[in-house]
């Protein structure tokens, strides 16, 4: 039996015509950790598993979950005893999205149909590598074949995107590549991180900082700088929600204390954070950014793994973390201080989809939007993006979902649309057999085009690509 085939996940007749209206139209990819130098360079990958294994923790866990030692994962083996090593753990995904995830990746990019327990691994390794070393598989390639309009990049606010610039100059490169401003390092701010944060932006804006307010306007200064060079969103990460409790002169005090060395703590670093959050909010809300919130991860449990590899390499967990006052708090404060931009809200944690959406739902009016966002990481599953669908529904508009993202290092990530798509039109196609949905045919068409498109397209009000 082949997995991937023209009904993969679609059980119902009606979700099968569904999905044939969504198919092929283009991706917005608002929020991914593609590199804009790749993009650029456009060089052929050397191998699969520098294209699939460097860098993916999704990948790493696994390995790492199969009892495969280090050095095949972000260690010194050989490149092809690294495939190896992950070819043989694959079969045992079964039920984890990583299953359905190679083997979308495997159909669409490379043309290779397989059960994964039944593999010449060798063959395949040096099959894919001929592919690779092709024109039509370098990253520019792979993004036009899967139909990209526009990548939103994430990017240190000191970056100097060149790459960016150089991209959107070059006449031969079709889609769009816009810088995403992430400032949660320069945020959330402690006496092991504030020094090298200072002297970064010293480097970067043409002023002195030495306190909290020239602090504040280098953030500003660099805000506008993305914004000169085709920004169109920030985005933050944070474990907990910032607090909104503390006045500028106390947020002053706090700010020299870890300048000079001190240490305050955690309530504090978070309430020195929620002052910061705002000034430069209000900044995101004059240029009319979308503004995105990544909250709740538990990062760098492993003390032992952390020092050795880095972070973001397989260690964190779905978080606790979140509280709805504090997060209906500090949205509120933001409205009050007119630092309140259409937002999209990620919890970690698929607990808290309802409550995020709920909290969303009172911010929300004809000036701005607040909404729950994509599945993410830990519940961008098959199921986890079912039950985000149906909580985002019960308590709002799934009409005027956002849509999906895919949150990835990898140019050959993009299935991951069309893996939200599949599920969608399931999810749609089996209410409507159910009688539970009576609509147009025209209406659900473009109920579906929205999600997938257009809603995208108008929030992040990208000019020069037409609705579909």
């Amino acid at each position: 039996m082949t997995l991937i085939n023209d009904k993969f996940l679609l059980n119902n007749k009606t979700a099968e015509k569904l999905y044939q209206k969504v198919e092929n139209i283009p991706i917005i990819d608002f929020h991914c950790h593609i590199d804009a130098k790749e993009i650029y360079d456009n060089k052929n990958y050397d191998n699969i598993t520098q294209l699939w294994l460097a860098g993916d923790h999704y990948k790493w866990r696994l390995m790492r979950a199969n009892g495969i030692n280090e050095s095949f994962i972000t260690g010194n083996a050989p490149e092809f005893d690294k495939f190896k090593a992950f070819m043989h753990m694959l079969p045992y995904s079964i039920m984890n999205p990583m299953y359905h995830w190679c083997a979308l990746e495997l159909k669409r990019y490379f043309n290779e149909t397989m059960n994964f327990d039944d593999v010449d691994i060798e063959k395949l390794y040096d099959t894919l590598n001929k592919k690779l070393s092709k024109p039509s598989h370098t990253p520019q390639a792979l993004i036009k074949k899967s139909n990209v309009s526009v990548v939103c990049t994430t990017d240190d606010p000191c970056d100097d995107l060149k790459y960016h610039r150089l991209l959107n100059e070059d006449n031969k490169v079709k889609v769009k590549v816009c810088p995403t401003f992430r400032p949660d390092s320069y945020v959330f701010l402690s006496k092991d991180t504030v020094t090298a944060k200072v002297e970064q932006l010293k480097k970067n804006v043409d002023c002195n900082i030495n306190d909290l307010t020239s602090y504040i306007s280098a953030l500003k200064e660099r805000i506008y700088y993305f914004d000169r060079n085709g920004a169109l969103s920030s985005d933050q990460s944070f474990e907990k929600t910032p607090c909104v409790n503390v006045d500028a002169e106390e947020a002053d005090k706090l700010f020299e204390r870890v300048l000079n060395g001190g240490v305050i703590e955690e309530t504090k670093q978070y309430a020195l954070a929620g002052f910061i959050m705002t000034e430069i909010s209000k900044v995101y809300k004059e240029l009319g950014w979308v503004v995105q919130f990544h909250l709740g991860p538990t990062r760098n449990n492993n003390t032992k793994m952390y020092q050795q590899v880095g972070a973001d390499s397989g260690f964190d967990s779905v978080g606790d973390q979140l509280s709805a006052k504090r997060l209906n708090e500090f949205l509120n404060h933001l409205e009050l201080n007119n630092a309140l931009s259409d937002t999209i809200i990620y919890p970690n944690n698929g607990q808290d989809h309802l409550m995020v959406q709920a909290t969303a739902g009172n911010f929300t009016n004809s000036e701005h939007r607040v909404q729950l966002g994509a599945a993410w990481w830990f519940n961008d599953t098959k199921e986890g993006m079912e039950q985000h669908l149906i909580d985002y529904a019960n308590i709002g508009l799934l009409p005027n979902f956002v849509g999906m993202l895919t949150d990835s290092r990898s140019m050959t990530s993009y299935t991951r649309h069309e893996y939200f798509r599949r599920i969608l039109c399931n999810l749609i196609g089996d209410r409507i057999e159910k009688g539970e949905i009576a609509l147009s045919h025209k209406t659900i068409e473009q109920i579906l085009k929205d999600i997938c498109f257009n809603n995208a397209l108008k929030l992040f009000k990208i000019e020069g690509i037409k609705e579909v």
